[in-house]
Parts: C-alpha cells; structure tokens; sequence
C-alpha cells in the first residue's frame, strides 16, 4: 500500500475482502457474483461516482490541479480556457467516469497528500455496495475488474507460488485483462511470458533460448522421462501429457505473436481471459513440483 494512503495509525485496512452486495433474492436463489456484477456506470452509481471525483480532489489546492492536470493530460482530453481541470474530469462523460477515477488512482503517488486512505475506502465500498463489475485493485493504484473471489484466490496463490519476475509477470497478464480498457493481446503474451519463465529453467535448464515452444518439443519427444503428481490409470505418477497439453493450446492460441501471416491478428477478450487463467494453473504446477523429472 502506498505510504500516503495508509490510514490513521498506521492502520492497513484489507481491501477487497467483502463480497460484492446480493439482493436477498438473488442470494437465496444461488445466483452466482457474475450474473449480478454491473458492467459500465449504472444509472444509480454515475452520481455517487461524481461525487468521489469531486471530493478526492479537495486536498490542497495546488496539489489537486497538478493532479487534475496530469490526469487530464494523460487521457489526452482538451480544455478550453473557461473550464478547470478538475470541473472537466467531473463532468467526464458517464462512460469515462471508471477511466477517470482510475487514472487518478494510478497517477495519485506522484501527487501525494490529495487522495487520502479514506477517498480509496469510500470508492472500493460504493462500487461493492453498487453491485460494479469493477473495484480498487488491491495496491490501490487503479482498478480492476472484480472476477469470482475462487477464482482471484487461484491467482494468487500461483503469484505466490512463483518466483519473482514470473510473477510479476502474471501479475500483468490479469492487470492488462481486467483493468477497465483491458489489452488483451499484451495479456495473452504476459501469460504465455510467465509460463515460460518456470517452465523453460525446469524443463530446459541448459538452454539459453528456449520458448515455450521449445519447453513443448521436448517434452513430447521425452515424455518417458517426465511424470506428474497426477496419478494414471495404474496408481503411479501419470505422464507429463496434461500439463504439455495447456500448454500447447496457450502457445498455438497466441495468433498475435507473428506480424504478417494471414492469420495474424489481435487477440480478443474471451481468448485473453482463458490464456491468463491456463498460464495460471501452469504456474502453479510448475512452481509446486506438479511436472517434475524421473528419478
């Protein structure tokens, strides 16, 4: 958590750990988080929205139009001489209200004593209290879409489970799929990144350029030398074909990776999503010894 937004006495409240608000019928009927989470500013939370604009940026004054300023800046918006900064980031229009609140989350570290621990709590509590698809994201420096908390749980604990840059870059994956604008062609390549970082010194610890693909190879041609804590269909460990099948889906799945082909292309929403949550369950296999060697 940043240091400027941590509350009175030091006191760091967890973010993100109710669940989002259910309607007592909805609850009752086991209707799941996905089919009640809002997409978009709904009518009932584009006031309330506007309204944590307005008094996030009600710290110092010089402060907060240097803030509003660069927000503005970087969204790349004009203004015109008879309109402030931050008159113009209230008046964003309601589909650039969640682009707006959370360019000042991530910009709000380089402008330290304008939005307070406090402004950071209000907002995650109205967009739980207002059944949004979106929350605080857990460093507090923007937003994030909120998936099935089971789900987030699994990615965690492959973060936690992976060494550092892999998980910094899993970490990447699932920003660049949930953030509001998502980019899923830079997530789908963070993902298949993160696997290749456990997976190319596990599996090929004496090459200095191997991929994914390469990991993959060998894995085929060596399949008697590799187990997995998956037990077959004779109470031993199984072969490695589950884990070398995800990833040969996450690698051929990649049609952005080379410019020119005609199959090339972007990589879409639905496609990034699965990608980030294989290169997911990979990570963690990999990271935990699920794939190893024969002794």
């Amino acid at each position: 958590m940043p240091a400027d937004l941590v509350g009175a006495g030091g006191y760091r409240a967890p973010m993100n750990a109710p669940r989002p608000f259910q309607r007592l019928d909805d609850r009752l009927s086991g209707k799941p988080l996905d089919d009640v989470l809002l997409a978009g500013v709904p009518d009932h939370l584009q006031t309330p929205l506007r309204d944590w604009i307005s008094e996030a940026l009600q710290g110092n004054p010089d402060v907060s139009r240097r803030l509003s300023k660069a927000v503005v800046i970087s969204l790349g918006w004009p203004r015109h001489a008879n309109t402030t900064y931050s008159g113009l980031l209230y008046n964003a229009p309601r589909e650039e209200l969640l682009v707006v609140i959370d360019a000042i989350l991530q910009l709000t570290t380089e402008h330290p004593g304008v939005v307070e621990w406090d402004d950071v709590a209000e907002l995650e509590q109205t967009l739980r209290y207002g059944r949004s698809a979106y929350k605080v994201a857990e460093n507090m420096l923007g937003l994030t879409y909120r998936v099935d908390p089971t789900v987030e749980g699994s990615f965690k604990e492959a973060v936690q489970a992976a060494e550092p840059t892999a998980a910094k870059m899993l970490q990447q994956a699932w920003h660049h799929t949930y953030r509001p604008e998502p980019d899923p062609t830079t997530a789908y390549r963070e993902a298949i990144r993160a696997v290749e970082q456990v997976a190319c010194p596990l599996v090929l610890p004496n090459t200095d350029k191997a991929t994914l693909g390469t990991v993959i190879a060998h894995l085929r041609q060596a399949t008697a030398k590799w187990e997995t804590v998956l037990i077959g269909a004779n109470a031993a460990p199984g072969g490695p074909e589950p884990v070398v099948e995800l990833m040969a889906r996450l690698w051929s799945g990649q049609v952005s990776r080379h410019g020119g082909s005609k199959n090339s292309r972007d990589q879409d929403q639905a496609e990034a999503e699965a990608a980030v949550h294989a290169a997911v369950l990979l990570v963690q296999w990999l990271s935990t010894g699920a794939l190893r060697r024969k002794s």
